[in-house]
């Protein structure tokens, strides 16, 4: 099934077993909303992924070597939405914990499979919504001060640990947030992540060239999987 980059959500599965990696790469081939990005049979495996790609959706079983499913999640700073796929019941109520979306028990149908992507797709459609009513002005704290920040001030965001960097033209701010959680405050047509540490204005962009872009003599990193992106919302504002 042929599917378009811009009307699907990508989505990755982290499954040892073989077998039911197989059934979830047919559902997921079934399901017209989501585009599979990679099969990993551990979490050093998804890890590199996560690095390199823009994943939206991680289908995860629980039970595998290395570390299992609720470690691996636990593990992360940035959490993609999460529906657990296991053959064991007992692991649910640490799934739900973990904000799980929902948690398939192995063997399940297909049936099953689409009313756990609908949830996903009931939040990805709550999430736009809200998105409309975001003003042009964020709220935001910075040593100990409350600050009405002008979304066209911002140049670029940058991830440093656990805090950001709010470049603006005259300053900038840092705060103790993640970049996913304040990627949502950010107008979408303005505001793109290019990178697993950057999120960028497109208006202030001065030039792009290779896997770089240029903002106010900074020049910024742009991963592989978001640099198509990149270029499709750059000519459509030229």
């Amino acid at each position: 099934m042929n599917k378009s980059n811009e009307n699907t959500f990508t989505c990755l599965i982290v499954e040892d077993e073989p077998l039911s990696q197989e059934i979830l790469e047919s559902y997921i081939n079934d399901s017209p909303q989501l585009l599979l990005k990679g099969i990993c049979s551990d979490a050093i495996m998804a890890n590199s992924i996560l690095m390199e790609e823009k994943i939206e959706l991680v289908f995860l079983d629980i039970n595998m070597p290395k570390m299992n499913g609720i470690e691996w999640v636990k593990s992360l700073r940035e959490v993609p939405e999460i529906i657990f796929t296991t053959a064991y019941p007992e692991y649910a109520v640490d799934g739900f914990e973990l904000n799980a979306l929902d948690y398939l028990l192995k063997p399940f149908s297909l049936d099953r499979f689409f009313k756990a992507v609908n949830k996903f797709m009931s939040l990805q459609k709550n999430l736009e919504k809200s998105a409309l009513f975001l003003n042009a002005n964020i709220s935001v704290k910075s040593n100990k001060k409350t600050y009405l920040l002008k979304t066209t001030d911002l140049k670029y965001i940058e991830s440093e640990g656990d805090y950001l960097k709010l470049h603006r033209d005259e300053d900038c701010l840092v705060i103790h947030e993640t970049l996913k959680s304040f990627q949502t405050k950010l107008p979408e047509k303005s505001f793109l992540r290019i990178h697993r540490s950057f999120i960028i204005n497109l208006n202030k962009v001065e030039y792009f060239e290779g896997n770089q872009v240029c903002i106010g003599n900074q020049i910024i990193p742009v991963a592989s999987s978001y640099r198509k992106e990149l270029i499709d919302l750059l000519d459509k504002s030229s």
